[in-house]
């Protein structure tokens, strides 16, 4: 009887370390996903904090880009009056010739 009893100890011993390979499997996953998921949320803020870094630069450069406009528009009418500003010029300048 006991000699039964210690055998089928040796052999459940086999299982009892198969489990116990499972449960430091299970932990070591575990603590693998926690470091994963630690570096997953780093990664995130900064593709977050890029994004933002991106979205600020392009307003910037729409800034620039309208300031840009309006310069080069102001350039052109003062380089080029409009063409009312043009027959108002020559009827004045008409007016006082033919007036002196």
């Amino acid at each position: 009887q006991s000699t039964r009893v210690a055998l089928d100890h040796l052999e459940s011993v086999p299982e009892k370390l198969s489990l116990l390979e499972g449960f430091k499997d299970i932990g070591e996953s575990h603590c693998r996903r926690e470091m994963i998921e630690e570096k997953y949320m780093k990664y995130k803020e900064i593709v977050s904090s890029l994004q933002q870094q991106l979205e600020d630069s392009r307003q910037v450069v729409q800034q620039l880009k309208d300031v840009k406009v309006d310069a080069e528009i102001s350039n052109i009418e003062v380089v080029a009056p409009s063409p009312s500003w043009r027959t108002l010029n020559s009827f004045l300048s008409d007016s006082l010739l033919s007036d002196s």
